[in-house]
């Protein structure tokens, strides 16, 4: 299949239809393996998001940053792009353009450095890097500026040999992909 939307569409159907045991079981051992992780342990900063159409559930792992003084930030997206607000819990989020929740515009913006870690979402990734996203381009816009370290957290049945990719993609570091069976 080379037709990224159909792809997106397949693949976002076989996630949703991962039954919610197994999913439960998948996300606990993805948090473990992120938390055990030395970009983790080491970071001064986390930015990360929260689940939607099936995503690995990673928001124990807000509280746990946030329990060890580690500031943690969302996206919030509108017109002009993508910036990552401080996230100070689920009482302060409201709905961007897209409608998904987000910390509210007023919130401080991340000033990411070296030891930050960004948490980043998707659909699928190739062995090589490639990262099959939603179709919306903000992490690929993001990601290219972005000095700290990542994490691609997605569920091993989503890592393919390879993947379509455009010249707008920003691929990612192999070695970033995380799954419930540790990184690549």
């Amino acid at each position: 299949m080379t037709d990224k939307k159909a792809l997106r569409t397949a693949l976002l159907a076989k996630r949703m239809a991962i039954p919610t045991e197994e999913k439960a079981r998948l996300d606990a051992a993805l948090i473990k393996n992120i938390v055990a992780h030395p970009a983790f342990l080491s970071a001064n900063a986390l930015l990360s998001y929260l689940p939607m159409r099936g995503e690995p559930d990673l928001t124990p792992l807000l509280a746990l940053a946030a329990s060890r003084g580690i500031p943690v930030y969302l996206p919030h997206c509108d017109k002009n792009g993508m910036r990552f607000l401080l996230y100070t819990g689920q009482a302060n989020l409201t709905r961007d353009c897209f409608g998904i929740l987000a910390p509210r515009a007023e919130q401080p913006e991340a000033t990411p450095t070296a030891r930050t870690l960004c948490l980043v979402p998707g659909l699928a990734a190739a062995r090589d890097g490639t990262r099959l996203g939603y179709g919306g381009g903000f992490y690929d816009r993001f990601l290219p500026h972005f000095e700290g370290e990542t994490l691609f957290a997605l569920y091993e049945q989503f890592v393919f040999d390879t993947l379509p990719h455009g010249t707008y993609d920003f691929l990612i570091d192999p070695e970033s992909i995380m799954t419930e069976k540790g990184a690549l």
